[in-house]
């Protein structure tokens, strides 16, 4: 969901109700930060803290990993919302990623995340949506609620000796005389030249 709303003069944004039970056990206090500088995250505070433990466990296993933890602290800063429904967006993110006048609000599990408008608009038309990205949501959509059944597929069956296709059916219960067919046709794979590799 995406609501837009507007930074205030002094950088404050009021939080709407129906936003709110996004940030799980929000009360009055929220941590707000960034990945990169480039948009907003707001964390209520509990959420916060299991995310920084997860990042501040990643650097002890990995240093490579620091940069996402320092990131995070950087740009971050504890807020306490003001009795109007307020959030003080921290002055660092108010430059970087331009938070003034209007504004989108995306609501995530555990989290919101704030665009400038012009921002996430030049965004989304740099990045267009690719052929790949539209079967992946294709794949989202039609998830499978039920197992899954893999058949080899006689006919296409066994080529040149170290080929074969496969075709996977999805079980459909219930009235499906108006349902469109769902099935994934593997790719061949070359299982002679897996093995080598193996």
């Amino acid at each position: 969901m995406c609501n837009s709303l507007k930074v205030d003069q002094k950088g404050r944004l009021k939080i709407p109700m129906t936003l709110l039970t996004t940030l799980k056990g929000s009360g009055a206090e929220f941590y707000i930060t960034s990945e990169d500088g480039y948009s907003v995250r707001i964390y209520s505070m509990p959420v916060w803290h299991q995310v920084e433990a997860v990042l501040e466990r990643l650097c002890s296993h990995n240093r490579n990993n620091q940069k996402l933890l320092v990131r995070a602290k950087y740009f971050g800063q504890a807020v306490t919302m003001d009795k109007q429904g307020r959030l003080l967006i921290p002055n660092v993110l108010r430059s970087t990623a331009q938070m003034k006048g209007a504004v989108d609000v995306l609501d995530y599990v555990n989290y919101l995340e704030v665009w400038n408008h012009a921002r996430l608009m030049k965004n989304l038309k740099s990045s267009p949506i690719t052929a790949q990205d539209e079967n992946t949501l294709n794949g989202l959509s039609s998830a499978p609620r039920f197992p899954w059944t893999m058949h080899l597929n006689e006919e296409e069956g066994h080529l040149h000796g170290k080929e074969r296709r496969f075709v996977v059916h999805r079980r459909v219960h219930g009235d499906s005389r108006n349902q469109r067919s769902h099935a994934i046709r593997g790719a061949r794979t070359d299982l002679t030249r897996r093995a080598r590799v193996a």
